[in-house]
């Protein structure tokens, strides 16, 4: 307990020395780089870091539990996020971020649906929490998608809890296939994904790349809540079982004199605990201090970002400019199963955020519609220099790099957008 306390609070002093620095920040002296260098070398022993099985290689077991799959074993290697060979900085990093804000915090102070105190409810809850091996495997899939699926529903002012649908649609496997048909994270069936614009090409499935899907899902979830006058639960439930099903049952209760609410219609069985199943880990994230369940701490900060590619290349060259694995690449935009872009389109890949300098200063200019320029720190440098330079803002080259200060450091290479 000791240890920890001293964790956080030498993370803390560091998180809050990073963050006092003002918009025009230069490059530190050299005794300043020193003095910080020593800081955080002595932060970095008290981290105390333990190895972990994150290396640990599984295959995601697709057993089912009515009707939703079971993640078990630890995390597919291909999750590039997972902490295997850190340097002591980048640790630092991480841990001033867990510390300023987690992700399932944020998720939790943003959540209104109302939960009520039903039985299916009561029962998936103690479920959940009753198999931590699933969720960790889950929480730790998550990573590389939960901010940036927050991102697209928080910018349509829909409900947050509908973050978490992946998590009971595919158990945040990109690569889930069921056997009505449906794939990808939001467990789309082809015609349904026809309807709401994705394409299917050779090469190509437009259900499991994550940007195209999501924008599917979130587009077919706001179709169905006006469809139903406002009413979530029963937007949500159409979602998993379609439209008609839910409407023909409101339509008998109407004529029996029945409620018409969710938990009073006669649904198939899978959907009605669906909407259970959903509501269940809700409360699990908004209280899981109080149910003892730990979820894998994920910054709340995004992790990849969209490139646009509009050539027809390989994803290993892709891969190769961007100094990643080309198996990562892939994890991170499974609908490209031909291993290539498609030719006469706007393809938006997913990268990590960190691997944009390396993307942009190498041969990526050939084939992206959006040119950047990367710029090699000097000392001396701020922001606001480099932003009047640029003919640019600070703002917007915080936003381009991720930077949530002003801190920059000599050698540093961030990205500027074309003059």
């Amino acid at each position: 307990m000791m240890l920890i306390k001293q964790m956080q609070q030498a993370s803390i002093t560091l998180l809050l020395a990073i963050l006092t620095l003002s918009g025009c920040q230069t490059v530190p002296t050299e005794a300043e780089q020193a003095a910080l260098q020593a800081e955080q070398e002595r932060i970095a022993l008290n981290l105390a870091i333990q190895p972990d099985d994150y290396a640990k290689r599984c295959e995601i077991s697709h057993h089912e539990f009515d009707g939703s799959y079971i993640a078990t074993g630890s995390v597919p290697h291909y999750l590039y996020s997972s902490p295997l060979h850190h340097s002591a900085s980048s640790v630092i990093q991480k841990e001033a971020a867990r510390l300023q804000y987690d992700m399932w915090d944020k998720l939790a102070a943003n959540m209104d649906m109302p939960i009520p105190n039903n039985r299916r409810i009561r029962y998936y809850r103690k479920w959940f929490i009753d198999k931590p091996e699933h969720i960790d495997t889950v929480t730790q899939r998550a990573q590389p998608f939960l901010f940036y699926i927050y991102e697209q529903v928080e910018a349509r002012d829909l409900p947050i809890e509908i973050v978490l649908l992946p998590f009971i649609e595919s158990s945040f496997d990109q690569y889930a296939y069921s056997s009505q048909g449906a794939s990808g994270l939001w467990q789309i069936t082809r015609a349904t994904g026809k309807t709401f614009g994705l394409k299917y090409w050779q090469g190509y499935d437009g259900r499991r790349d994550i940007v195209a899907s999501t924008d599917a899902a979130l587009d077919l979830l706001e179709y169905l809540h006006k469809k139903f006058k406002g009413n979530w639960l029963h937007a949500i439930a159409a979602y998993n079982t379609g439209e008609g099903r839910v409407r023909n049952a409101i339509r008998k209760n109407k004529a029996a004199g029945k409620p018409t609410d969710f938990w009073s219609l006669q649904l198939p069985k899978e959907t009605r605990l669906y909407v259970p199943k959903l509501l269940a880990m809700s409360s699990i994230v908004q209280h899981k201090n109080h149910y003892g369940l730990p979820l894998n701490s994920i910054a709340a900060q995004p992790v990849v970002t969209e490139v646009v590619v509009n050539r027809r290349v390989k994803l290993k060259t892709i891969a190769k400019d961007a100094k990643m694995n080309s198996r990562d690449l892939f994890a991170l935009n499974p609908g490209y199963t031909g291993g290539y872009t498609v030719k006469g389109r706007d393809n938006k890949l997913l990268l990590p955020r960190n691997t944009l300098p390396s993307f942009y200063s190498s041969n990526s200019q050939r084939y992206t519609k959006h040119h950047f320029q990367i710029h090699r720190i000097k000392a001396g440098d701020s922001l606001n220099e480099i932003a009047q330079i640029n003919n640019t803002t600070v703002s917007s080259l915080r936003q381009l790099n991720d930077l949530t200060g002003s801190f920059i450091t000599a050698g540093q290479q961030i990205i500027v957008p074309p003059k």
